[in-house]
């Protein structure tokens, strides 16, 4: 499921326009101003069946957020997604609409130019050079993300994929959606490792027990690791830990494993 053409070149355009901007701090990355400086600016409308759309003709184009997104983090991630578009995408997009959910889904089998956007959204909010030294201070685990997604105004979801590609612990975070496994990005300390072959989420895994409850929640603890890796039995002695987070009034989990080194 590994894309690596896709994530670096987003990532590389990101980071140009961060270079070409002569940020120094996080603070400067300031989307309302930075998409108009690509001739692309930024107005708040209502919208129906969408979150955000842009719009392009010749070589300008316009972005609109729903005025009833009220979140900061899916303000920026949305306005970030569509300036993605407008740099990466010049001759296969001339309008897209995208929402919340979209800004969220990094599965490697959509299509490239959503990946792509998504990706360049990440890296442009929290670029490497920024966020790197801040997650290696950091123990994996959604206390922390949900820190950094504060910090750099992001959302969760967004600061969950930059963690796991800068972390120099072994991470793997892993989406599902009604107890089944939708994607999955493993960190470069953890490429000795893969999710099970099966599709869905094991039954007594935290993921699965939020799924029986309601509203945004988080379960963490150790499980065995078969429950989520490959190689290993489901009721081994082996064990790595689990941290799953339920979307707000959805079926959605990310989960963030931490492969400890004695497995």
């Amino acid at each position: 499921m590994s894309n690596v053409p896709s994530y670096v070149h987003a990532a590389c355009r990101a980071r140009d326009l961060i270079t070409e901007l002569q940020i120094q701090d996080p603070a400067e990355i300031v989307i309302e101003k930075i998409a108009p400086y690509k001739r692309a600016p930024v107005r708040y409308a209502r919208l129906e069946g969408c979150h955000g759309r842009m719009v392009r003709s010749d070589h300008t184009a316009l972005i609109t957020v729903n005025e009833a997104i009220t979140r900061p983090g899916q303000r920026r991630m949305i306005i970030a997604h569509e300036l993605g578009h407008v740099i990466l995408h010049p001759h296969i997009k001339q309008m897209d609409e995208v929402d919340v959910t979209q800004t969220r889904n990094f599965n490697h089998r959509q299509r490239p130019e959503e990946l792509e956007a998504n990706y360049f959204a990440a890296e442009l909010l929290m670029p490497k050079q920024f966020f790197k030294p801040v997650v290696n201070r950091c123990e994996p685990g959604w206390a922390a993300i949900r820190q950094l997604a504060t910090r750099y105004q992001t959302t969760q979801s967004a600061a969950a994929i930059q963690f796991v590609h800068f972390s120099n612990e072994p991470v793997i975070l892993i989406a599902s959606e009604n107890g089944t496994r939708r994607w999955y990005v493993v960190g470069d300390q953890a490429l000795d490792f893969f999710p099970r072959e099966e599709d869905s989420v094991h039954r007594y895994s935290c993921a699965s027990v939020l799924l029986q409850g309601t509203g945004t929640q988080e379960r963490a603890q150790d499980v065995p690791a078969g429950m989520w890796l490959r190689g290993y039995a489901p009721n081994g002695k082996e064990y790595i830990t689990e941290d799953s987070m339920r979307a707000r009034d959805s079926r959605f989990v990310l989960t963030l494993l931490w492969i400890h080194e004695a497995i």
